[in-house]
């Protein structure tokens, strides 16, 4: 499906098609679709989960993604690497790994 999503979006980037919201959720370009008056709650639970994250990992993934668009494949593996050893430092890595280890969910707090 997700090739299927990939030739999709070259049609509608080359050839001008235009697509849904539903379509492009469901090809992957976009997050999610709702309704103008679902708005507001659609980004209240999606900033409550977020928040609810491992915050740490999650900025570092936002900084590798940034910094991998402009890097080589060695420089990107290398900020990877970084990357993990920092967040294996956290408090929710470790929190992460217990969860895991006593099958619930976790309970991150950020640090």
């Amino acid at each position: 499906p997700r090739l299927a999503g990939v030739a999709r979006a070259k049609r509608m980037l080359l050839l001008g098609e235009q697509v849904t919201g539903s379509q492009a959720t469901d090809w992957g370009l976009i997050h999610d679709a709702v309704a103008a008056d679902q708005l507001d709650t659609a980004v209240d639970s999606l900033l409550a989960r977020l928040t609810a994250g491992p915050t740490v990992a999650i900025g570092l993934t936002k900084q590798a993604i940034a910094y991998g668009q402009h890097a080589t494949l060695s420089q990107s593996l290398n900020q990877e690497l970084s990357n993990l050893e920092l967040s294996c430092r956290t408090s929710d890595f470790k929190e992460g790994l217990a969860a895991f280890r006593d099958r619930r969910d976790p309970d991150f707090q950020g640090r």
